[in-house]
């Protein structure tokens, strides 16, 4: 006589946990998940901060990044928590992938309704693909933007404070600017009240806290806050940290380096990006109509050993609807 058969069951696997290291498949899924207005668990979302925190620690204050013959290099600055602008871009643009590396130069979160979405959807991005995209910090990834401007606001509403404390030590890992072949110094805001800056002193600098107003921390304030301006020498600045420097500045700063060029963020400009002090600094800004501006969105690429610059534009793309974590009309600024 034939034995009944057993009832077996299986364990149904959530498809955001989060697989350890995180893989291509789970970006995927995540990516997903993420457009379809769908959050992760707090034990997932801890997970994933651990491992970004774990990957961005090792990594050196200035990456130091080669374009080859015949490749290019996407340059992103802020995007701001405009999570559906930033799949806009992809979408025109490519996913990031070792053959279309991206550069994303600060500001993921703060104003708009999605920095949890950015964060995690470029956190993954990083952990599965190193090479694929790099990472810098903005001046919103700190503690003092993000109690001010939303993001605090967003995490604990859509996760709990303990998540936010994590992502402030994923934040605190963030490497703080890169240099691309040798030429072209890549950084969120911009240069120094005091010259000359090396950047083997750039290089010495505890990264690991919040930006401050004494010794490296001074400095590396200055690098998320500082400013250009046409007006030769230092100027004051209404922003916390950082200054208003003019285009000779910029031109000894790139002569102490051996540089050539300087590429930020920080500020927006209506047609996404600008070209400032002679063509020797660039501002590329990557989130479209910026607290209900009509500016576009922007963003750059650099093309082979020379990183000869290409300039593209992009616009705002409708997204769900959302709670607001910040009052928009006071959103400029900072």
């Amino acid at each position: 006589m034939a034995r009944p058969l057993k009832k077996t069951t299986s364990k149904i696997t959530d498809p955001l946990d989060v697989p350890t290291p995180v893989t291509q498949d789970y970006v995927t899924r995540l990516l997903d998940a993420l457009k379809a207005q769908k959050r992760l668990s707090i034990t997932q979302a801890n997970c994933l901060l651990a491992q970004a925190r774990k990957t961005l620690e090792i990594l050196p204050n200035i990456l130091e990044i080669n374009v080859p013959e015949g490749k290019e290099l996407t340059v992103v600055g802020d995007t701001h928590g405009q999570f559906y602008d930033l799949l806009n871009l992809f979408e025109k643009n490519g996913m990031p992938s070792p053959e279309n590396p991206y550069l994303i130069n600060g500001d993921f979160v703060d104003r708009g309704s999605f920095g949890t979405e950015i964060c995690f959807l470029l956190f993954a991005l990083k952990i599965a693909s190193p090479d694929s995209i790099h990472l810098l910090r903005g001046n919103h990834e700190s503690a003092t933007c993000t109690a001010d401007y939303g993001f605090r606001d967003e995490v604990h509403d859509k996760y709990n404070p303990a998540v936010y404390q994590n992502f402030l030590f994923v934040f605190n890992a963030l490497p703080l600017c890169a240099v691309i072949n040798k030429s072209v110094f890549v950084v969120h805001g911009g240069l120094f009240t005091r010259s000359p800056v090396k950047l083997s002193e750039i290089k010495s600098i505890d990264r690991f806290h919040e930006p401050g107003e004494e010794g490296g921390e001074l400095l590396m304030a200055q690098m998320l806050w500082s400013d250009p301006c046409e007006a030769r020498g230092y100027k004051p600045t209404l922003r916390p940290f950082g200054c208003s420097f003019g285009p000779d500045v910029t031109a000894e700063f790139l002569a102490k380096n051996d540089l050539e060029r300087i590429i930020r963020s920080h500020e927006v400009r209506q047609q996404g990006y600008s070209m400032e002090h002679g063509g020797k600094l660039i501002t590329v800004f990557s989130a479209p109509c910026y607290c209900d501006e009509r500016n576009k969105g922007g963003f750059l690429r650099l093309c082979g050993e020379s990183c000869e610059v290409k300039f593209l534009q992009f616009d705002t793309v409708p997204h769900p609807a959302c709670k607001m974590y910040f009052d928009q009309s006071g959103c400029r600024g900072m």
